[in-house]
């Protein structure tokens, strides 16, 4: 008798990321450095020692030794990309969660007991939230709160611990005649800027104009961007490092082009088919992703399994 599969196991839902896109890297006292320039790195942490104890690290990933090693910024700050899940803006955002998802996190609280397994102690969208409480016989308890949003007073300060947390996911591209590979690769962002005027309009300017040309039932797969790198100044000689976001389409070809051409496409996939979404990662990683951001927090020591 020939047997496929195993009962339980379905991958759980994972997205299979070949690679990481970050906005500098951290130093190490923790703080971010190069945050002028983009950084490729391996998808998988890596066991490292930091003042006496291990934990886990993004190295930079060798396939894009090439990338990561140019001076050139006009390269390192532009980021090509093509969609690869069948998205499409409807009931609110959920349906773009395949390949983008947003929402308020705070990773750690002050005075408050973390999660054993790094699971972020408090989510939410603004209306509701999820907070940890602890442990009680042997299991982890959270309890579902009311978010006070701009009243959090973890919202509050000028080093608040609940921030946006967005990432996107999405195929890399490279000019014709690269040699580097086009793997699914994720970008992560704590940054108010970055998910407010950046991804948010980007997605609703793509369903607005698949709208007005009556292209209700379409999907945003195959479609080609670009990710651009900038500073924001604050103030004060200060600036931060923010992204725009932007369709890509070769010269002579337009956005309205590639929704026009959806009905066809369409009857010949037989239809809109939705894809799995992109909130699937581990606790760890989900920590890997936060920590790679924010300099309060450490590298991921201490993990327990999953």
């Amino acid at each position: 008798m020939h047997f496929q599969g195993i009962a339980g196991l379905d991958g759980n839902g994972n997205q299979p990321w070949g690679a990481v896109i970050t906005i500098g890297e951290k130093g190490p006292s923790g703080a971010p450095t190069n945050t002028d320039r983009f950084f490729i790195k391996k998808p998988q942490a890596e066991t490292t020692e930091f003042r006496g104890r291990s934990g886990l690290v993004r190295r930079n990933h060798p396939d894009f030794e090439k990338f990561n090693q140019f001076d050139d910024l006009r390269w390192r700050q532009t980021i090509r990309f093509n969609i690869v899940h069948a998205v499409h803006l409807r009931d609110e955002w959920a349906s773009v969660e395949p390949c983008f998802h947003f929402q308020l996190k705070a990773q750690m609280l002050p005075r408050h007991k973390g999660h054993p397994k790094k699971v972020p102690t408090c989510t939410g969208n603004g209306v509701k939230a999820r907070r940890y409480v602890g442990e009680e016989n042997g299991e982890h308890m959270f309890e579902d709160i009311a978010c006070p949003h701009r009243l959090c007073q973890f919202r509050i300060g000028t080093s608040p611990v609940c921030k946006p947390s967005a990432r996107f996911g999405f195929q890399l591209r490279w000019p014709d005649g690269s040699k580097l590979p086009t793997p699914l690769t994720k970008f992560v962002s704590h940054s108010w800027h970055n998910t407010n005027k950046a991804f948010i309009p980007f997605f609703q300017f793509l369903h607005e104009q698949a709208m007005s040309l009556g292209v209700e039932d379409y999907t945003l797969y195959g479609l080609p961007g670009v990710m651009v790198l900038g500073k924001k100044s604050m103030g004060n000689n200060r600036s931060v490092p923010v992204v725009s976001v932007s369709t890509d389409f070769p010269p002579g070809v337009t956005l309205q082009e590639f929704f026009l051409a959806q009905r066809v496409k369409l009857r010949e996939l037989n239809g809109f088919t939705d894809a799995r979404r992109i909130t699937d990662d581990s606790s760890t990683e989900q920590y890997i992703d936060a920590a790679e951001i924010e300099p309060g927090l450490p590298a991921v020591f201490d993990v327990g399994g999953e």
